[in-house]
């Protein structure tokens, strides 16, 4: 029987997580270079169309830890702590946010192994995997190895996730696990959605960008749009120097990398750094005067046209299409 890289998958009313599924494409990653088994590991209830589309990311195994929800990272990492005493998987892998981040350290702590944070990529020399982290952000790489044996624990940075889906459906084996019960230390006393302005354009699904071709006097329409379609404004490296968006919201190899649902790139020329941090994008609408500029290569849909026109227009299309709404 093949070792097992397990995955952190998490969920969030029956449905699967944003990134739950690219966590289970770097499972199978992480299996393919270590020649290793895919699996992932999911608390709660658990839709079964979430599991139906888990079958195109070729997964071995899906442990399944039933129980209602909120459960807390204490509950997890104690189950986690269990399930692995018992299986003795070879890695362990969680995405690098918050609940991913605590669950990892705490399963960690409690099994006395280490975990190399916002790892990048895996690899294997002679016989002994390593992983690769950005580091003196992001200008260069350092490569780390485990000290401790197996199971080795990362998190993985969630710019580097990729939704890879295999070319056929496989069947993984649903296999029912207990949670852990016992006394809580620490308990979830309230929680609150953060407002637009305020949200990581890595998190966010609807993510505006202006570039050199918006004005200052103009950002007023676009924050409109932006509110209108609750997206968040980021934007290119010359809207920065320009003074339109502060340093923390510049999209491109330099600064933000996106995976949103949907990137509108509004008067931006689409140099290849910032094509860079928009590769991942699902849908790209180019708000350009200039048809031979390079953004539209990468767009999904493309106006050509004066933004100062086209922006006011979409935004009266859009407030009239909310309205006729009930």
């Amino acid at each position: 029987m093949l070792p097992e890289v397990w995955s952190f998958l998490e969920i969030e009313n029956g449905d699967l997580h944003d990134n739950a599924c690219k966590m289970a494409a770097e499972a199978r990653r992480a299996a393919r270079i270590f020649n290793i088994a895919a699996c992932g590991v999911i608390f709660g209830p658990c839709s079964s169309g979430a599991l139906e589309e888990l079958k195109w990311y070729g997964l071995h195994k899906i442990y399944l830890f039933p129980g209602e929800p909120p459960f807390s990272p204490e509950i997890i990492a104690r189950s986690i702590h269990s399930a692995t005493e018992r299986l003795n998987p070879q890695f362990i892998l969680f995405e690098n946010n918050p609940s991913g981040s605590e669950v990892a350290a705490r399963v960690a702590a409690s099994l006395e192994r280490g975990l190399i944070s916002v790892c990048v990529e895996f690899e294997s020399e002679d016989g002994e995997p390593l992983a690769r982290k950005a580091v003196y952000e992001g200008k260069a790489h350092a490569v780390c190895s485990w000290a401790a044996p197996p199971p080795y624990l990362a998190t993985i940075d969630s710019s580097a996730l990729e939704d890879v889906k295999e070319k056929g459906r496989t069947e993984p084996e649903i296999v029912h696990e207990e949670v852990e019960s016992g006394e809580c230390l620490t308990g979830l006393l309230r929680k609150w959605e953060v407002g637009l302005s305020e949200l990581d354009l890595s998190e966010a699904r609807i993510v505006i960008g202006v570039g050199k071709g918006v004005g200052a006097e103009f950002m007023e329409a676009i924050d409109r749009l932006a509110r209108s379609i609750k997206g968040v404004i980021g934007g290119s490296r010359i809207a920065v120097y320009n003074g339109l968006i502060p340093l923390e919201r510049q999209v491109g190899t330099t600064g933000k990398w996106l995976n949103s649902d949907v990137y509108i790139a509004i008067g931006i020329s689409g140099a290849p750094q910032h094509v860079m941090g928009i590769k991942e994008v699902k849908n790209i609408i180019a708000i350009n005067l200039t048809k031979e500029a390079p953004i539209f290569r990468y767009a999904k849909l493309g106006i050509i046209g004066d933004l100062y026109e086209v922006v006011p227009e979409l935004i009266n299309l859009i407030e009239a299409s909310s309205e006729e709404k009930p």
